[in-house]
C-alpha cells in the first residue's frame, strides 16, 4: 500500500509538472497580438501566438523571450505573470511621409531578418539592407543586390509585396464595399479568398471566411496593420476551387503560414509597395529534417522620390558602406539607428555561434 501511494504521488507530481502553461500576449488596448515569436533564453523556438494572442504551452520554460515586428522585444519571467497574461509595448516605428513628388521613382530602403529553425533549434540567420525603387507609372519594383543573398531578399520582399497587396485590397474592400470580398481584375476572378470584413469598433475589423476568423485589420490615423492566417485562407481556397492535390500536400506537411503587414494609406484609401512600413511572415511545415519554421521580418527604413541616376548612386553608397562580408555589428547599428528593435543579447549569442554562410 505504501509503495502504491508513493507511486501515485510520483505520478501526480509528474502530471502537475507537465501541465501546460498558457501565455497570452496583448497590446495596450487589451487586444491579443498575433504572431508573437516565443523563444527560450538560449534561442530555441517554443511557438508563436495565435490570432487571439495565445500560445497554449510554453513547454516548461521559466523565462521566455517575446519578439514581434511591431512591438518592443521583451524577456518575461513566467512565474511573475498574473494569469499568464503579458502586455507588449508598441514599437512606435514611424516612417517619414513623402510630401514632394518631383521625380518618377519612389525609393524604398528595407532592412530584413531571416530566421530558419529545424525542430525548434535555430539553424540559420541572415540580415541585410536592400535598396529598392518603385516606378509609380509602370507599377514595377526593382531591387538592388549586394553582399548578401539576393534570393533570400527576393523571398522576403516578394512575399511582403504579394501578401501586402492582398491585405491592401482587403482593406480597400473594407472601405469601399460591404460583405464578401472577391478580388477581381479585368472581369476575371483572381485569388478568391472568400473573406468578409466586420467592424468591431475602435478602428478594428475582423476578417473571416466560412470556416471562421482568419485575421484582423487595425487602422490608426493613416497606418493600417493587418494580420492574417494566410495558411487557412489558402487551404480553404484550395478546397473551394477543387485543388485537391495541393490541399492534400499541405495537409500532409501540416502546413501553416501566417502574415502580418503594416502600410500607409493615401487620401483615397489606397496603397502600393512604396507604402510598406513593415511585415512579418511565418511558415511551418514538415520537411526532411523534421518540423521546419521560417520567419522573415522586413522593415522599410527610408522613402524618397528619386530618378534612375539617384537609385544607382544609392546602391553604390550602400554597397560601399556595408562592404562584404556584412558584419552583425554593422547591421545591428543600422537597425538601432532606424528604430528597429535590436536582437536580444541571448539570441545574438546564439546567432554568433551559428556556422558562417557564404
Amino acid at each position: 500500500m505504501k509503495k502504491y501511494l508513493l507511486t501515485l504521488a510520483t505520478l501526480l507530481l509528474i502530471t502537475l509538472s507537465a501541465k501546460a502553461q498558457k501565455l497570452t500576449v496583448v497590446d495596450s488596448d487589451g487586444n491579443g497580438i498575433h504572431l508573437v515569436t516565443v523563444l527560450t533564453e538560449d534561442g530555441n523556438m517554443i511557438g508563436v501566438t495565435d490570432l487571439s494572442g495565445t500560445l497554449l504551452d510554453v513547454k516548461g520554460a521559466a523565462k521566455v523571450v517575446l519578439t514581434h515586428v511591431a512591438y518592443k522585444s521583451k524577456l518575461v519571467d513566467m512565474s511573475a505573470l498574473q494569469g499568464g497574461k503579458v502586455t507588449m509595448e508598441d514599437l512606435d516605428y514611424n516612417l517619414a511621409e513623402i510630401v514632394v513628388k518631383p521625380k518618377p521613382l519612389i525609393y524604398v530602403e528595407t532592412y530584413y531578418r531571416v530566421y530558419a529553425f529545424a525542430n525548434d533549434s535555430l539553424r540559420y540567420y541572415l540580415a541585410g539592407i536592400m535598396p529598392n525603387s518603385y516606378d509609380v507609372e509602370k507599377k514595377k519594383v526593382k531591387s538592388g543586390s549586394y553582399n548578401q543573398s539576393h534570393g533570400e531578399f527576393s523571398l522576403s520582399m516578394g512575399v511582403s509585396i504579394t501578401w501586402g497587396a492582398r491585405a491592401q485590397e482587403f482593406n480597400a474592400g473594407r472601405i469601399h464595399k460591404s460583405g464578401a470580398i472577391d478580388l477581381v481584375k479585368g472581369g476575371k476572378a483572381r485569388d478568391h479568398y472568400f473573406v468578409t470584413v466586420a467592424d468591431e469598433g475602435k478602428g478594428r475589423q475582423k476578417v473571416s471566411n466560412p470556416e471562421g476568423t482568419v485575421g484582423f485589420i487595425e487602422t490608426e490615423k493613416d497606418e493600417v496593420r493587418m494580420t492574417l492566417d494566410a495558411g487557412k485562407m489558402q487551404m480553404y481556397r484550395n478546397k473551394r476551387l477543387g485543388q485537391d492535390r495541393v490541399l492534400k500536400g499541405r495537409e500532409k506537411a501540416e502546413y501553416a503560414y501566417e502574415f502580418n503587414v503594416a502600410f500607409n494609406l493615401d487620401g483615397d484609401g489606397n496603397a502600393t509597395m512604396a507604402d510598406l512600413v513593415m511585415s512579418s511572415d511565418h511558415w511551418e511545415w514538415n520537411g526532411g529534417k523534421g518540423r521546419m519554421k521560417l520567419i522573415i521580418e522586413t522593415y522599410a527604413t527610408e522613402h524618397a522620390y528619386i530618378d534612375a541616376k539617384d537609385f544607382k548612386e544609392k546602391k553604390k553608397v550602400l554597397k560601399k558602406m556595408y562592404a562584404s562580408p556584412m558584419k552583425l555589428d554593422a547591421l545591428e547599428a543600422y537597425a538601432t539607428s532606424h528604430g528597429i528593435p535590436a536582437l536580444t543579447p541571448s539570441l545574438r549569442k546564439v546567432i554568433e555561434k551559428l556556422p558562417k554562410k557564404s
